[in-house]
């Protein structure tokens, strides 16, 4: 079964200045998908920790796909290409469709009066430097920094920028219809229960556990509303159906 795991980069996600909402909206997409996340992880634009991280996603056996978004601007603290070529063994490159791209971009944005020259700047092409042999390089049609796609070690690692427009551009567009065709969404299933205790739930769920084994069951209380939701998810409709079922008969309520 595909998992997944996403690593966020970003000094302003770390400390705090910036809700990383990018994260949460691909693992949503990624469960819908069929494609679960087995963990969510932030760092810091440093090139040592984007490299142990690198390797940490690639030697988990459980992880058949890694998205990475963040640091693909063209500021000296965008960072993720250059230790992502490290932590591969790669060369940077300079993308020649990508590089292009950049400067059509930048002479159309001169004629319509948004910059001053026409000429492209050391920045923007730093970002058409990329690690050498991606299986993919994806347009992003709403930004110059480029995404990719590279392969090692039997998975996937998906390079994504962390402006979220563009990532999500290039997810729904690109990866969506292309890459992420042969996963098997979750069933989800809910019960709400008003004014229910929390901890009262615990027999039962522990119960579960050992009943459907591959079934997840949570409970989640929402203060504002005073409800406790209990969610079931898993794989096989019928289980899931009939662990909720079970719940429905012998809620503590």
């Amino acid at each position: 079964m595909p998992t997944s795991s996403i690593v966020a980069i970003g000094d302003e996600l770390v400390g705090g200045f910036t809700l990383d909402t990018n994260s949460h909206w691909m693992a949503e997409r990624l469960r819908l998908l069929g494609y679960p996340i087995k963990r969510v992880t932030q760092i810091r634009d440093r090139p040592s920790e984007i490299i142990e991280q690198v390797h940490r996603e690639l030697d988990d056996a459980e992880v058949t796909d890694i998205f990475v978004s963040g640091g693909l601007g063209p500021t000296p603290d965008d960072r993720t290409f250059n230790a992502l070529a490290e932590a591969l063994g790669k060369d940077l490159v300079i993308w020649e469709e990508t590089r292009a791209r950049i400067e059509r971009r930048v002479q159309r944005m001169h004629s319509m009066g948004l910059l001053e020259s026409p000429e492209v700047t050391e920045g923007n092409l730093r970002m058409s430097r990329i690690p050498a042999d991606p299986a993919h390089v994806f347009r992003n049609r709403r930004g110059m920094a480029p995404g990719a796609i590279y392969e090692s070690n039997g998975k996937r690692i998906f390079v994504l920028p962390g402006v979220p427009m563009e990532m999500k551009g290039i997810f729904t567009e690109e990866i969506e219809p292309e890459f992420l065709t042969a996963g098997s969404a979750a069933t989800v299933r809910e019960l709400r229960f008003t004014f229910a205790v929390e901890a009262r739930f615990y027999p039962l769920m522990r119960e579960l556990e050992e009943t459907f084994p591959d079934v997840s069951v949570g409970s989640y209380p929402n203060f504002e509303t005073k409800e406790l939701v209990i969610r079931v998810v898993g794989l096989d409709p019928r289980k899931v159906d009939e662990a909720l079922e079970v719940i429905r008969r012998r809620a503590p309520v």
